[in-house]
């Protein structure tokens, strides 16, 4: 194998030259004698179809392009002592600025970019209008125990919060009966907070109450006890109670009641409020060893209520065509 001699640049670039120039000689021959003999292979090939080579050149394995490689080093050594006569610089020359006014540029393919995929823009809720907010009220209810045993529950303290979760009615309430249990680890009622001055007679607190929710939207959990406790009621349209709201109650494994309209799975019970708040919101109330806090819980509710509003409120229209059509067809 031959050893190659240091090159520089103008004398590789001559040797490619040279080649190229001679290689275009090589063609224009070969050309020239396939014209020549045209004529007569076309009357051998006259009763013959034309048959196009439609197979496509063999691409060189990476073997033999590093053969060629070492073949075209030991042309350009042993080419590069001879010199390049004027008239093959110049045809070199001439095809060169050819080829570059000949050649088109070729298309590029346009790669995808990640800026181009579809983005997920979340769609926030329209904000209501402070007309649409006075519409709403959250309430809860504090109670103690009367009678043997302190079963039976009065009220003790009622607190109503508005939309923004501001306290705009909250106060102890005196119980004209002997209270057997404060049940003060729950509520945080004592002895004091029902005989104070600034307790409330029962009366007071119900028609101050029931004045608060007229024509009202409430919301609040367990409504159902608060109802009792105070001596009202509430249209259910208008009612938000996250303890009856399905998507939030969970279902028993085995069957309440013996009814076999009531199979495994069916039977829904409410969560704890402070199960919802930890879950739902990330709110952690009625901590162990602390007494609960009606505003605490009111807030709470509300603030699941206006977290899931779209759908609840889709629900409790659907729930008003209902009984609508199902008046209409009675009368």
């Amino acid at each position: 194998m031959c050893q190659p001699q240091p090159l520089t640049c103008a004398t590789i670039k001559a040797n490619a030259r040279l080649r190229r120039s001679r290689q275009w000689k090589d063609q224009s021959e070969n050309q020239q004698s396939n014209a020549n003999t045209a004529p007569t292979m076309a009357d051998q090939t006259n009763n013959t179809p034309n048959k196009k080579n439609s197979r496509r050149k063999r691409r060189p394995t990476k073997k033999e392009q590093q053969q060629r490689l070492r073949s075209n080093s030991c042309d350009v050594s042993t080419t590069s002592t001879q010199p390049l006569s004027s008239d093959e610089s110049t045809s070199t020359s001439v095809k060169k600025t050819a080829k570059k006014t000949t050649s088109t540029p070729r298309r590029k393919r346009s790669k995808k970019s990640k800026s181009s995929r579809p983005k997920i823009v979340n769609i926030l809720a329209t904000e209501l209008t402070d007309e649409e907010k006075a519409k709403y009220v959250a309430l809860d209810a504090e109670m103690v125990g009367i009678g043997p045993g302190g079963f039976q529950s009065r009220l003790a303290r009622v607190s109503v919060v508005n939309w923004d979760g501001v306290t705009i009615y909250d106060t102890h309430v005196q119980v004209v009966e002997k209270v057997t249990d404060y049940r003060t680890f729950v509520s945080g009622i004592t002895e004091e907070d029902l005989t104070s001055d600034d307790a409330v007679t029962f009366d007071e607190a119900q028609t101050k109450v029931a004045e608060l929710l007229e024509d009202k939207i409430l919301v609040g959990h367990g409504l159902k006890n608060d109802f009792k406790v105070l001596g009202i009621s509430h249209p259910w349209y208008a009612t938000r109670d996250t303890a009856k709201y399905e998507p939030f109650m969970k279902t028993l494994d085995a069957p309440i009641f013996s009814d076999p309209s009531h199979p495994n799975g069916t039977t829904l019970v409410a969560k704890k409020l402070k199960v919802l708040a930890k879950d739902k919101l990330g709110m952690t109330i009625q901590e162990e060893g602390k007494p609960h806090s009606p505003v605490e819980d009111a807030v709470a509710a509300l603030e699941l209520y206006k977290k899931h509003r779209g759908k609840w409120e889709k629900a409790v229209g659907w729930k008003m065509e209902r009984t609508f059509a199902i008046t209409q067809k009675a009368q």
